[in-house]
């Protein structure tokens, strides 16, 4: 049987099948690319005169430097995607280096706990440490896997940041050390 390229069937047959092999192949890029930038974040931060718009949202775990059995997680907060940055260091404090952004977790401050933040921008040069009562964080999704949720914090009277954020952010990578 002879096959004529130039039939209409036959070509819109070949480009549908060349269209969907395209797809396909390229799902799994895509799918990684997504984990690869993190979560996402929207929101931002208002510190002094610096406003920082937020967008990617990332989860890191690693032993607690104070008690080495137990694990801390840390939600880290970025207007930029961080996620190589995240992915070449060996700890957690290289991960959490940010010169824009904020990094957010719960500590229990014997028997309160309480959500600590830091917050950075200017390029490092503005930097702010807090904490408030949980009420402040509101978690929809709290597994190891992924946190997400909002969070809102007005330091202002004590000279601190406005905070308004939600995220949704996947665990990217936990450390040993």
């Amino acid at each position: 049987m002879k096959v004529n390229i130039l039939n209409p069937g036959y070509i819109v047959s070949a480009l549908f099948c060349l269209t969907l092999a395209a797809v396909f192949s390229a799902a799994p890029v895509l799918s990684m690319a997504a984990i690869a930038a993190g979560g996402t974040a929207k929101g931002q931060i208002q510190y002094k005169d610096k406003t920082v718009e937020l967008k990617y949202a990332y989860v890191i775990t690693g032993p607690d430097m104070f008690d080495p059995d137990k694990t801390e997680t840390t939600i880290i907060l970025s207007p930029t995607d961080i996620s190589s940055q995240i992915a070449s260091c060996d700890n957690q404090s290289c991960a959490g280096g940010l010169t824009e952004g904020m990094t957010l977790s719960t500590e229990d401050f014997g028997g309160t706990v309480r959500v600590v933040y830091w917050v950075v921008t200017n390029n490092g040069m503005m930097q702010y440490s807090g904490n408030t009562d949980t009420s402040a964080l509101t978690l929809t999704t709290d597994t190891p896997e992924k946190k997400a949720g909002k969070m809102s914090v007005d330091a202002s009277a004590a000279e601190g940041p406005k905070i308004t954020v939600e995220f949704d952010a996947p665990l990217t990578k936990a450390f040993k050390e």
